[in-house]
Parts: C-alpha cells; structure tokens; sequence
C-alpha cells in the first residue's frame, strides 16, 4: 500500500514539475509574438498594399508603402498608424484594403474601437 502511495506522490511531482516547465516554454513564447507582433501586421499591411498598387504609380500609395517598409526595416521606431488610418478611409482605397487594415490596427490596438 505504501508503493503504491509512493508511487502516485512521485507521479503527481513529475508532472506537476513537467506542467511548470510547459508553463513557462508557452508563456516564452506568448511574450516573444507580443514583442514581435507590430512588425508582424505591418509586413502583411505592406504584402496587401504591394498587391493593390500593381504596377501603377500611385503617390498615396506609394507613401504607406514606403512608410510601411521604412519600419519594418527599423528606419523608424513606430508604426505609420496615423496614415494608416488616413488611407483606410480615403476613397480610392479598395474594400479589400481597407478591411486589412482595419483589421490590422485592430490586431495592434484592440482598444481602438470600430466607428
């Protein structure tokens, strides 16, 4: 009988301690994609405004993208969140385009509340 307690009480400290370690492994990598994120959004934000401009120039356009790229290659420490939002709701922005980057800022600020 007391094997058998034994052996339940080294099971249950096993796996508490193997629980403890996967809790901190997850948690690692929690932090490490919040810390990664921004640059993240802002990588697909600029694939989706490569494949809206084409091969036409297009000066506002060209702008975000440039801006986009200028932080994503760490020329700037913040994102260009105000033009982002400026472009979203400008006229000549596609449906598609906008809802990315609506959906991006939201991804980077979840307070940010849809008008």
């Amino acid at each position: 009988m007391t094997d058998i307690l034994g052996n339940i009480l080294i099971e249950l400290g096993l796996f508490s301690f193997l629980g403890m370690l996967y809790y901190f492994y997850q948690k690692k990598k929690i932090l490490r994609y919040e810390e990664n994120k921004a640059p993240l959004v802002m990588g697909l934000i600029l694939q989706s405004c490569l494949i809206e401009r084409e091969e036409t120039p297009e000066p506002r356009i060209d702008a975000l993208i440039e801006a986009l790229d200028d932080f994503i290659q760490n020329k700037t420490p913040t994102p260009p969140l105000a033009l982002l939002k400026i472009y979203a709701e400008d006229p000549g922005c596609s449906p598609e385009l906008r809802d990315v980057i609506r959906e991006g800022l939201q991804e980077l600020d979840p307070k940010n509340e849809e008008e």
